[in-house]
């Protein structure tokens, strides 16, 4: 599998699902994210390439959906398990201060 792939998946799935992330709050968005991966992690049953999309799947939506800081733990919680490295710190960086020692969960 190459990078390529990964990417144009990741990307297929986030332009199809980016208009109803728009629409909702961070709490329903963290819900509808945990039960995409569900989803995907069904229909594609091939846990390697599970794992290389669905990081790149959450960087996408995060990046068509939002343009601002963290402003919540859900918020937070999708950003723990995005492909890019800033979001993930973002994230750390904004659970560490709001919620002490609570680490994010895995969205998949």
């Amino acid at each position: 599998m190459t990078g390529q792939v990964v990417e144009d998946l990741a990307e297929e799935l986030a332009q199809r699902w980016a208009p109803l992330f728009e629409r909702i709050g961070w709490p329903e968005r963290l819900e509808l994210l945990h039960q995409m991966h569900e989803q995907l992690q069904e229909d594609l049953d091939d846990l390697e390439m599970y794992c290389a999309v669905s990081p790149v799947l959450t960087r996408k939506i995060i990046e068509k959906v939002s343009g601002g800081p963290i402003t919540s733990a859900a918020q937070a919680h999708i950003y723990a398990n995005s492909a890019d490295e800033n979001h993930r710190h973002a994230a750390g960086d904004w659970l560490s201060l709001h919620q002490g020692s609570h680490r994010p969960g895995g969205v998949g």
